[in-house]
């Protein structure tokens, strides 16, 4: 990776204010805006999955390009990983913007990620013009949905030491509201539940079989049962992707996959290993045989930096946003962002996209993503994680 070391136009002293900051942040996302449009529009309207996303990334490496700033591609064995770095004129702390820009199966960019991708390039290259001292990096994260099998680039890239000597890495999530919450997203984990019997003919010989497909069905209605008995904050979402090929056999194998969240890493291991007791009990009254394998890799709950969520509240109130107050329960999502939060000072802020009561995950949130004023979120983020670095974490 080629390190830009361009000289940076100074940004004001921290005397001088978040209105001379934001000054000065607006004129540089002004300049940026048509060209940060064009990005958010190319990725919105060509979603990728997880670590399918090459169309994003080239978007957003050719964007780094015509500013003077070259990627390395590729970190951590992911084509789709990339990393961009501009070094101040002296010494100082290292910041990180987190990218992500992949897409949900079948919903496309209903969680907002061409909106994310856009934030962290315009923030990126607006540090890159003020940055006083220290270092910024633009870090694209692949495949953060668990939409995919080992979903979590983040993940991987901390493995790969991509994180090392990282002092602070910022994110923006959008949402149907404002808000800096204390208190982050659940732990996840993602496990796949696999049923194995014996296949014959459903209506010439049924009891020469054993059927795979009733046993993960029981399964799925035995770890139902459970929610009423869970402590606050612990969910348990499934499907079953697999459970036969035609209707007149006795299907000999079937799948459950599930997604299980719950506020810490201790809880959501206990929640696991209680529904895996449960599948793999119903497996043998069955007579199947029975295996549990994790899609995904841990998710660990966001551990938000309070330094920065109270510098973040700041800049967000002096920017005209509305916040919400600072409740439990906010955000119940999952992201692999938690396990880089647990290995530096990290903080992620939220937006409002959609109209209020919009759900993530949902054609309303897709087509938000993609509406006229999507641009102006982007833009507004962006204004928000700049100058949130620079009084954060570069001192400026």
């Amino acid at each position: 990776m080629t390190v830009n070391e361009q000289p940076c136009a100074a940004a004001p002293t921290s005397s001088s204010g978040i209105a001379a900051l934001r000054a000065h942040v607006d004129r540089e996302l002004d300049v940026l805006r048509d060209e940060l449009d064009g990005v958010l529009r190319s990725i919105g309207a060509n979603p990728e999955l997880g670590y399918q996303e090459h169309h994003a990334v080239a978007e957003l490496v050719r964007l780094l390009g015509a500013h003077g700033h070259e990627a390395e591609v590729g970190l951590a064995g992911m084509d789709t990983a990339f990393r961009a770095r501009t070094v101040g004129m002296t010494s100082g702390p290292r910041v990180a913007i987190l990218a992500e820009y992949d897409a949900l199966p079948g919903l496309g960019h209903a969680c907002g990620h061409n909106v994310i991708a856009t934030v962290a390039i315009g923030a990126y290259l607006t540090l890159a013009r003020m940055l006083p001292h220290g270092t910024v990096e633009l870090i694209g994260c692949p495949a953060e949905e668990s939409a995919v099998d080992g979903a979590g680039g983040k993940v991987r890239l901390l493995e790969a030491g991509v994180f090392e000597g990282i002092d602070a890495a910022l994110m923006l999530h959008p949402y149907d509201r404002d808000m800096v919450v204390l208190h982050g997203s659940l732990a996840a984990r993602g496990i796949d539940f696999e049923f194995r019997g014996r296949a014959t003919h459903a209506v010439a010989s049924p009891g020469r079989g054993l059927n795979a497909l009733d046993a993960a069905v029981s399964a799925y209605v035995a770890i139902t049962r459970l929610r009423d008995q869970l402590p606050r904050g612990h969910y348990m979402n499934a499907i079953i992707p697999e459970g036969g090929e035609s209707a007149n056999v006795v299907p000999d194998y079937a799948r459950l996959r599930y997604r299980l969240r719950a506020p810490t890493v201790p809880e959501v291991d206990a929640l696991k290993e209680c529904i895996v007791d449960a599948a793999r009990a119903v497996a043998l009254a069955s007579g199947c045989g029975f295996d549990a394998r994790e899609y995904a890799p841990l998710y660990a709950e966001i551990r938000q930096d309070p330094a920065l969520v109270e510098v973040a509240k700041e800049v967000m109130g002096e920017c005209g946003y509305a916040l919400e107050p600072d409740v439990e329960a906010i955000s119940i999502s999952s992201t692999d962002f938690g396990n880089v939060s647990q290995a530096t000072r990290a903080l992620e802020v939220g937006v409002q996209l959609a109209p209020r009561g919009t759900g993530l995950h949902s054609p309303e949130f897709a087509a938000a993503a993609m509406a006229p004023g999507a641009i102006d979120v982007a833009i507004g983020g962006a204004r928000v994680l700049t100058i949130t670095a620079l009084r954060g974490v570069l001192d400026a």
